[in-house]
């Protein structure tokens, strides 16, 4: 699902999961947000440069805290494990053991640029009486994956740094995820944390075609055995956008997988949050100001416990479907909307994607079709298209989503598939939060008349 993006002062608040549900309900990711790539106000004192000091004094100062993430980052650039692992409480083994499992992860991973930046700060940074300060640094890790994110993207972290004495080192005490600057309801509670090269003891890294499958050992095999039905699933994805997108959009020539073992599982992986999903998109905020691509890159999540993993045909439709998805996220505009895009663009061109080569009594969810057109599941079919409000109803769910597909196969059939693909790029590029106006705009149709002659359409498919 896609919910609103705000903007907030050094901090630009977009992005939410998307993902495949055939559950009883479906899933929503927070309006994370996302750095704007300048360094984060500090919300504790901190003497500025050049300042004269007591001699009592222990204060951290802004260049004490770049120059410890400018080493940290070069350590991780060069391999120098060591020096990584150095910054850390080296009486906590616990820690130091965690932390250089993180540098072995991350070396294995295939990343173009990697540095740390810093974001906010809470706590005392200054004692006038000689006593060592402890308080909260949040960190972004800016990296790229070579070759498939468009943009540098961030994942937040919390560290907790001491400073014992006035001439003591700093000393990063505990790391967690940082949260979101503004959370309300559901929704992760971290801010794109924790990557797998966080939690896992060995990332196994397999090349999917243009695409890379991450996971864990005991998983290794199954990626190995997968991934070509997941480079086949990108191939066709982007052939479909090659031939029917607009030339000028800027989408990823590949994507990041990362293999989950039920939804515990899922809803840890680049966020923390309740899962409900089958699979999961979830786009990342560019790093840094300005520029035209909001979205630098996106991650999915695959639940290889789910009823997809049963059969490779499963796979490569749970897979095209959250492919979909991250091929378009680029396109997000980022404006502020209370609902967020209508669902059934956004789900119904994915669903489409991944089985539009098959008939429609094919597809998985044609029965909760016809009992939703024969009033079974609660509502009567009404001949409108599904509404944000409503979408999530424990009883349409998956109804909905056959609504959406049968929207895109409607709009395929009368217009031509580049219709399709022209009408969910301007819903992404919709100023104002209208993509539901923007895809009728392109189809040059009233949503009145698009409705009732594609109501007609779902009533002679289901018949």
């Amino acid at each position: 699902m896609v919910l609103s993006a705000l903007s907030l002062v050094l901090v630009i608040a977009a992005g939410a999961g998307v993902g495949l549900v055939l559950r009883d309900r479906g899933s929503t990711a927070p309006p994370d947000p996302a750095p704007t790539g300048a360094a984060g106000k500090s919300q504790a004192s901190s003497a500025p440069s050049g300042k004269e000091q007591d001699a009592n004094t222990v204060v951290v100062t802004d260049e004490e805290i770049t120059a410890l993430l400018k080493a940290h980052g070069a350590a991780l650039t060069s391999g120098d494990a060591k020096a990584f692992t150095s910054i850390f409480d080296q009486e906590n083994t616990t820690l130091v053991r965690d932390q250089a499992r993180l540098f072995a992860n991350l070396r294995k991973m295939p990343l173009s640029q990697m540095s740390y930046e810093t974001l906010f700060r809470n706590g005392r940074t200054e004692d006038n009486f000689g006593r060592g300060v402890t308080f909260t640094q949040d960190v972004a890790f800016v990296h790229r994956f070579t070759g498939i994110d468009l943009k540098p993207v961030s994942e937040w972290y919390r560290w907790t740094i001491e400073k014992a004495s006035a001439d003591a080192p700093l000393v990063v005490t505990k790391v967690g995820g940082a949260p979101p600057s503004i959370r309300g309801g559901e929704g992760s509670k971290t801010v794109y944390y924790p990557g797998p090269w966080d939690i896992w003891p060995d990332v196994a890294v397999v090349k999917a075609g243009s695409s890379i499958v991450l996971a864990r050992p005991e998983e290794a095999a199954l990626a190995r055995r997968i991934a070509p039905a997941l480079a086949q699933a990108t191939s066709t994805d982007l052939d479909f956008w090659r031939r029917h997108g607009p030339p000028d959009a800027a989408v990823p020539i590949g994507f990041v997988v990362a293999l989950a073992k039920g939804q515990s599982q899922l809803g840890n992986l680049f966020r923390k949050e309740k899962a409900h999903e089958a699979g999961v998109s979830i786009p990342m905020p560019s790093w840094g100001a300005g520029g035209d691509i909001r979205i630098g890159g996106s991650r999915i999540v695959l639940d290889t416990a789910s009823s997809f993993f049963a059969d490779t045909a499963g796979i490569k439709e749970v897979s095209q479907h959250e492919i979909a998805h991250s091929l378009v996220a680029s396109l997000d505009s980022a404006e502020f909307s209370l609902f967020g895009k209508p669902n059934w663009i956004v789900e119904g061109f994915a669903d489409y994607v991944a089985t539009r080569h098959q008939r429609v009594a094919q597809v998985r969810r044609y029965q909760e079709g016809r009992a939703y057109l024969a009033g079974r599941l609660g509502r009567p079919f009404d001949g409108r298209l599904p509404d944000n409000v409503f979408w999530d109803d424990k009883n349409l769910i998956n109804a909905h989503y056959f609504m959406g597909n049968l929207a895109m196969r409607f709009i395929a059939e009368k217009y031509g598939e580049r219709k399709v693909a022209e009408g969910v790029a301007a819903a992404y590029k919709a100023k104002g939060g209208d993509g539901e106006a923007a895809l009728f705009e392109a189809l040059g149709v009233r949503k009145a008349e698009f409705e009732r002659e594609w109501a007609a359409f779902v009533r002679r498919q289901l018949a």
